[in-house]
């Protein structure tokens, strides 16, 4: 690795670990997501025991619920909004309007295969299509 990089986490993480969540394509994550999870719920039970009357460890657990189900929706919709973005760029439907075989149009006339060349010439083919 460089070592511009090493002498970067060295100063920012601790004793060169930097937290990183990593989130997995079928809802796995790393375990640094978690750790970040406890140290904002930890936070957020900290300020909410100075007003009002409610111990450490049942507001902690009150927040860590809420946020796990609010970060657990957002990478879940953040994963179907890819995937339905992918499905758009590769699967092709056939103009029903008597269009040409070779080029096909959407309803406001853009050129389908004409912006999947375009993609596939800047991101690579990734084996979905060929």
């Amino acid at each position: 690795m460089n070592q511009e990089y090493h002498d970067r986490t060295k100063k920012l993480g601790h004793k060169g670990r930097v937290l990183a969540q990593v989130i997995g394509r079928y809802g796995g994550a790393s375990s640094d997501l978690s750790l970040i999870l406890d140290l904002v719920a930890r936070e957020l039970a900290r300020k909410h025991t100075a007003f009002y009357d409610i111990g450490f460890s049942e507001a902690k657990a009150m927040f860590k619920q809420k946020l796990a189900r609010k970060w657990g929706h957002a990478i879940a919709r953040g994963w179907a909004t890819l995937f339905l973005g992918r499905l758009r760029d590769f699967v092709v439907a056939p103009s029903s309007v008597g269009g040409n075989s070779s080029s096909l149009h959407d309803s406001q006339g853009v050129d389908e295969l004409a912006t999947l060349d375009r993609y596939h010439h800047f991101h690579g083919h990734s084996g979905l299509c060929a």
